[in-house]
């Protein structure tokens, strides 16, 4: 089983592919990560294209079996919220077109899947993260937002084996 998280975003949106390894015993194992960067001074509608484009060939490459994105809790803009929504919306649908089950999980849950408290800091997600996927110095760098799209895989592997 091969999952990607996406933590959207309307000029940076992480992704991360985890697979469940059955030889391993069904350890989560790292695949990649990274951020589909978009230019800020570009309009909305060319930075949806970028991320429509830059999701569908990693979804080709990589074949996940199941995607995962955070459910849209709060946020202080409703323009923010709204062109949040919006970059949520294109994930929606190249799931649907990839006919690959979409899975949302709140951040309380998020957290809780990870740490076992449900208002865990980010700190700590990442430190988790780092911890259960035997990340190193050697898998490079992550930004706060592919830490929390592969936090995204290791929630769903969590809840999928209760």
């Amino acid at each position: 089983m091969r999952i990607i998280g996406i933590d959207p975003g309307t000029v940076t949106c992480g992704y991360g592919i985890v697979e469940i390894a059955k030889k391993r015993g069904g350890t989560p194992l790292y695949i990649t990560a990274g951020d589909v960067k978009m230019n800020r001074k570009e309009g909305l509608p060319r930075r949806l294209q970028v991320l429509h484009t830059s999701l569908k060939a990693l979804i080709e490459e990589y074949r996940p079996s199941s995607l995962c994105i955070e459910k849209i809790f709060y946020h202080k803009s409703i323009r923010s919220a709204m062109a949040l929504g919006y970059t949520r919306g294109i994930v929606m649908l190249l799931a649907a077109e990839k006919d690959i089950p979409l899975f949302e999980y709140n951040p309380t849950e998020l957290k809780m899947a990870l740490t076992g408290y449900g208002r865990a800091e980010k700190r700590q997600v990442q430190e988790m993260v780092k911890r259960i996927l035997s990340l190193n110095s050697s898998h490079g760098t992550f930004s706060e937002d592919s830490t929390d799209a592969l936090a995204l895989c290791i929630c769903h592997i969590n809840s999928t084996q209760f």
